[in-house]
C-alpha cells in the first residue's frame, strides 16, 4: 500500500505541474492525461487527440523492442504504447514525460516519438510499477484494456500455436490470444496456468496479451498430476504400440483417483488408480492404430491435471511393398501388348529403312538406347517370373518389389524413347520410298535447371508437382542443380529456376547469369517474405535489369485465405504475352515480397486495392490503394527475365480454405506455365 500511495503522489503532483513548467514543453503543446488521449465513445476505437502532438506522463510498464507501455492509474483507459522505432532506454517503474504524436496504427492508438521533429521521452523519477487490473479472458479485449497490464486467473491453452508465436487461451469467459511481443513462452495444448500477466496490445486485428518475462506466466502445478506421458512419435498401422503415463502424488494424503486415456476424442481406458503420498504410478496401454495420419493422445486426471501427447502412425512397409509390387506388376502386364507392337514397329522400320541404303548413323545412339533399354527391361521382367510364385515367402517381398518397379519403368521409358523415334523414322521411309534424299535432325529438347545449391528452402523436393507439369505439359526437361553457377553450365539450359536463395549468390555467380540471360537464356528467380528473403543476393542478378526485390511482405486484411499475411492476388497484365492462360477472374495464392521496377521492366502481377506491404516491425511500407507490384518481366539482350514475389508458389506446399485442401503451385501453374513458354520464346 505504501509502494502505490507513493506511485499516486507522483501522479498527482504531475497533474497540478502546468503543462508550462514541465521540463522542455513548448506552451502550444498541451498536456494530455493518458485517460484522455485513450478514453474513447468512438465505434472505430480512436483517440480524439488522434492527429496532434501532445505531453504526456506515466509510469513504464513494459518495454518493447521498438517502444514501451507507460501507464497512470490503474482503471480502463488509462494505459498506452510510446512507439520509437528504436530501442527504449527506458525502464520499468522509470516514471517519463512524454512528447509525440497521437497516431491510430492499424487500430493501436499509440504516441509516436520522433526527435527530428521535437519530441522526446525524458526519465523524471520513479514508482512502483501498478498492480494488474484483474479481467476474466473474454473480456480482455476491448479498447479501453489498450495499453493496461492487465492478468487473467486459472486459464487453459486452447490453441498452442496460432501462428508468429501467438497462441490461445481461455477461462471460461471466452479465447484471448497470448503474443511474443516481449516475450515469448511455447505452450502445450491443455496446458493450464494459475495466471497470465501482461500488457494489452492490438494488431491485425486482435486484442493480444504480451507478458514480459517468465514472472508473467504462472504454470498450474497440481498436487496430483500426469508428469509424464510418453508416447513413440509415430508408429505403424497394424503393429501395437504401448503409451505410458506417470500419475504422480506430491500431497500429504494417499488417492485415489480417475484416471482417463483417450485417443482422438474417443474413451479407450478409464480406471481407479491408488497413489499414496510422495509415489508415482506407471498405468499403460498397448494400443493397435488401425487409422493413418496424426493422433491426439489425452491423459487425464480427472479434477486434476491433463497431458497430451501427439503421434502418427505410418502404413506397413509390408503392405506398402505388397501394394506397390501388385501396381507395378499389373501395370507391367497391362502395357506388354502394347510395348511389344511398338517395338515389333521400330524393327520393321530402321529394318526396311536400311534396305533403301538409308543412312541410320546420326540417330544410332537413340537406336542403341532403345536396345539397352529393352534388353535391361527384359532382364528384370526375368527376375520377376523367377519370384513370382502363389505365395511369395515374405523375405522375398523386397527382391520381388524391386524387380516389379524395375521392370516397369524401364517398360514406361521404353514407350517414351519408342514414342520419340518411330514418327521420325516414319517420315525418313516415306521420304525413301518417294525417292527423296533422307537425312535425320535430332530435335532439340528444352532442358530446365532448377538451383538447388545456394541452401533454398524451398528447393527441388517441394516442388515435384511443377516439375511434372513441366515434363508432362510442356515435354520437358528438367535437372537440379548443385554447383555454383558458371556461364558455360548455364549455357546447357533454356531456363534457369532460382527460387529464394538461403546463401550468397557471388559477383562471379551474378554475372555468369546476367550474360546468361543476354546470350539468349530465360530466367525465373523467387523472392520470399521479409523475415527469410535473401534481398542481396536476387538483386545482385536482377537490380542491373530495373527490378529489385523489397524487404518486405505483401499482405490484404480483405482478400486473404485465413491470416492477412496469406493474400489472394488478381490483377494481371493481360496485354503481356506470358499471362495468356489467365483472365480477369482468375485468383491465385500468395506468399511473400514486392518488387519496384525500373527501365524496361513491366509488372505482371499487382496486389488487389486493398493490399499492402509492411517491413518486419510492422512499418507500411506499401499503403493501400498503391496496388502494390510482385511480379515483373524483362526482356534483356537475346534473353528474358521473369522475377516473382513468392518461392512458395512454386511448391506443393497445400493448406486448407473454403472445406478444401488447396495447393500453391496448382493455384500458379497457369501463370508459371504461361511464364515458362514466354522465357523460351514459344507461342
Amino acid at each position: 500500500m505504501k509502494r502505490w500511495s507513493l506511485f499516486l503522489v507522483v501522479v498527482m503532483l504531475l497533474s497540478l505541474v502546468p503543462a508550462t513548467g514541465i521540463g522542455i514543453v513548448k506552451a502550444a503543446v498541451p498536456y494530455v492525461s493518458i485517460h484522455d488521449i485513450q478514453y474513447t465513445t468512438d465505434p472505430s476505437g480512436d483517440s480524439p487527440y488522434a492527429g496532434q502532438t501532445v505531453i504526456t506522463s506515466g509510469v513504464v510498464t513494459a518495454v518493447a523492442s521498438k517502444g514501451f507501455f507507460i501507464q497512470n492509474g490503474t482503471g480502463a483507459w488509462d494505459g498506452i504504447y510510446v512507439y520509437l522505432g528504436s530501442s527504449p532506454s527506458v525502464n520499468p517503474g522509470d516514471v517519463v514525460e512524454v512528447k509525440g504524436y497521437i497516431k491510430e496504427y492499424w487500430g493501436l492508438t499509440e504516441i509516436s516519438v520522433s526527435l527530428s521533429y521535437g519530441d522526446y521521452v525524458q526519465v523524471i523519477g520513479s514508482a512502483p510499477l501498478p498492480e494488474p487490473v484483474l479481467l476474466p479472458t473474454g473480456n480482455v479485449s476491448q479498447e479501453k484494456w489498450e495499453g493496461v497490464l492487465v492478468k487473467v486467473e486459472n486459464v487453459e491453452v486452447t490453441d498452442p500455436d496460432l501462428g508468429y508465436g501467438e497462441w490461445e487461451i481461455n477461462d471460461g469467459s471466452g479465447t484471448l490470444v497470448v503474443d511474443d511481443l516481449i516475450y515469448a513462452y511455447s505452450p502445450e495444448m491443455g496446458q493450464k496456468f494459475d495466471w497470465i500477466i501482461g500488457v494489452v496490445y492490438y494488431s491485425y486485428g486482435d486484442f493480444k496479451l504480451e507478458p514480459r518475462d517468465a514472472e508473467d506466466i504462472k504454470e498450474y502445478v497440481p498436487l496430483i498430476k500426469v508428469s509424464s506421458l510418453d508416447v513413440p512419435t509415430s508408429g505403424i498401422r497394424g503393429m501395437p504400440m504401448t503409451i505410458t503415463a506417470v500419475l504422480e502424488n506430491d500431497g500429504s494424503f494417499d488417492e485415489n483417483i480417475t484416471f482417463i486415456l483417450s485417443i482422438d476424442g474417443s474413451l479407450v481406458l478409464n480406471q481407479t488408480v491408488e497413489i499414496a503420498a510422495g509415489n508415482k504410478e506407471a498405468v499403460s496401454y498397448n494400443w493397435t492404430p488401425q487409422t493413418l495420419g496424426d493422433h491426439t493422445i489425452k491423459a487425464e486426471i480427472v479434477n486434476y491435471d491433463v497431458k497430451y501427447a501427439y503421434t502418427t502412425v505410418y502404413e506397413n512397409p509390408t503392405t506398402i511393398v505388397s501394394t506397390f509390387s501388385r501396381y507395378y506388376a499389373y501395370r507391367y502386364s497391362k502395357q506388354s501388348p502394347f510395348v511389344d507392337e511398338l517395338y515389333s514397329r521400330f524393327r520393321n522400320l530402321t529394318e526396311e529403312l536400311q534396305t533403301y541404303n538409308v543412312d541410320l548413323g546420326p540417330i544410332q545412339a537413340d537406336i542403341d538406347r532403345i536396345e539397352s533399354t529393352k534388353e535391361d527391361m527384359d532382364k528384370y521382367h526375368a527376375w520377376v517370373l523367377e519370384l513370382q510364385t502363389p505365395y511369395l515367402p515374405a523375405y522375398l517381398s523386397t527382391k520381388y518389389f524391386i524387380a516389379t518397379r524395375k521392370a516397369s519403368v524401364l517398360q514406361s521409358e521404353l514407350i517414351e524413347q519408342l514414342n520419340a523415334i518411330i514418327p521420325v523414322l516414319e517420315d525418313a521411309l516415306e521420304k525413301a520410298k518417294a525417292g527423296e534424299e533422307v537425312s535425320f535432325e535430332k530435335p532439340e529438347v528444352t532442358k530446365v535447371l532448377i538451383d538447388n545449391a545456394h541452401n533454398q528452402y524451398y528447393n527441388s523436393a517441394k516442388m515435384l508437382g511443377l516439375i511434372e507439369k513441366i515434363k508432362s505439359e510442356l515435354g520437358w526437361e528438367v535437372e537440379v542443380n548443385n554447383e555454383p553457377f558458371t556461364l558455360e553450365k548455364l549455357q546447357g539450359y533454356a531456363v534457369v529456376i532460382i527460387t529464394n536463395p538461403g546463401k550468397d549468390i557471388t559477383d562471379d555467380e551474378a554475372k555468369a547469369l546476367q550474360e546468361y540471360v543476354k546470350q539468349g537464356g530465360g530466367l525465373l528467380i523467387t523472392g520470399n517474405y521479409y523475415k527469410y528473403v535473401y534481398d542481396k543476393s536476387l538483386n545482385k542478378v536482377v537490380e542491373a535489369f530495373g527490378i529489385k526485390f523489397n524487404d518486405d511482405e505483401l499482405k490484404d486484411d480483405e482478400k486473404n485465405t485465413g491470416k492477412s499475411y496469406y493474400p489472394i492476388i488478381g490483377i494481371f497484365n493481360l496485354e503481356h504475352p506470358s499471362m495468356k492462360y489467365l483472365t480477369n477472374d482468375s485468383e491465385m495464392f500468395f506468399d511473400g515480397d514486392t518488387l519496384d521496377i525500373s527501365g524496361d521492366a513491366v509488372w505482371l502481377i499487382r496486389g488487389y486495392e486493398t493490399s499492402y506491404a509492411t517491413d518486419e516491425s510492422g512499418n507500411i511500407i506499401k499503403e493501400k490503394g498503391s496496388k502494390p507490384i510482385i511480379a515483373a518481366a524483362v526482356e534483356v539482350g537475346e534473353g528474358r527475365v521473369v522475377a516473382y514475389g513468392s518461392s512458395k508458389a512454386l511448391t506443393d506446399t497445400s493448406f486448407y480454405y473454403e472445406g478444401e485442401t488447396r495447393s500453391y503451385i496448382d493455384s500458379n501453374w497457369p501463370f508459371l506455365k504461361g511464364v515458362l513458354l514466354w522465357l523460351v520464346n514459344q507461342p
